[in-house]
């Protein structure tokens, strides 16, 4: 795996681009739920979102501040079953079970951005979804409203490495254009929560820091730890104080 790492470092760095946090996932059985947990833990309102077309998901969003949003994901009872697993786990036991009581931090997505004073790579999501060991390799296109997206999706639809390692999107417009705002942060109110950090738990964590050094990955906010089982760990600033969700 190391040896991977190394020899797609070198590709990624002539292709001038890196990754770094974009959103992170709370899933839910439905959205009234995930508002509704949203409220109570964060004290805020989830506004946003809507329907992801060919998927069978719908979702609500709320702003982080700056250029990151947590997004609150659920299967769409009135959206038809994609050809294909949905993503973040949705259709798998593992999932279903973790939310079975409530809403839970599922999975995060890292973003495709290009290097100081160097221009994004247009096939950069398509070169890290061929990055050795990758799970998620099937890159699809997707679009809603001003917004226009590619997201490396599963094949299975299990979340990679148990939802420590991130999904990869490219956002396919200017998206920290503040004319166009054409990220979802940029469109969102700020409402007082700001994400402090995202702890990656895995037991070999030495193995997720590879991956992610693999991936170009760089972004202070994520923080890597050892742990029992894979575990993903949130915390934030909000108008109810210090909070942090798993």
């Amino acid at each position: 795996m190391v040896g991977h790492a190394r020899r797609e470092i070198a590709l990624l760095d002539v292709a001038n681009f890196r990754t770094e946090l974009d959103h992170i996932v709370v899933a839910c059985n439905t959205l009234d739920e995930g508002r509704a947990w949203c409220r109570e833990v964060l004290g805020v309102e989830a506004t946003g979102g809507g329907k992801h077309a060919n998927v069978g998901t719908h979702n609500t969003l709320l702003g982080l501040g700056a250029s990151h949003y947590l997004e609150i994901i659920a299967i769409d009872p009135e959206g038809a079953t994609p050809a294909f697993p949905r993503w973040f786990g949705l259709d798998t036991d593992e999932v279903k079970m973790l939310i079975r009581n409530e809403p839970r931090l599922i999975g995060w997505v890292a973003r495709t951005v290009a290097n100081d004073g160097a221009q994004l790579a247009n096939d950069a999501v398509e070169q890290l979804a061929a990055l050795p060991g990758n799970a998620a390799i099937v890159v699809r296109s997707a679009a809603r409203g001003a917004l226009a997206w590619r997201f490396a999706f599963t094949l299975d639809g299990r979340r990679p490495r148990g939802g420590v390692l991130p999904y990869v999107i490219q956002w396919d417009a200017p998206a920290f254009d503040d004319d166009n705002a054409t990220h979802p942060a940029n469109r969102l109110p700020h409402v007082g929560v700001t994400l402090n950090s995202l702890l990656l738990g895995d037991p070999a964590h030495e193995e997720v820091a590879n991956a992610l050094t693999a991936m170009r990955f760089s972004d202070a906010k994520v923080l890597i730890g050892q742990s029992a089982a894979t575990q993903l760990v949130a915390t934030f600033d909000t108008p109810k104080g210090a909070v942090a969700i798993d």
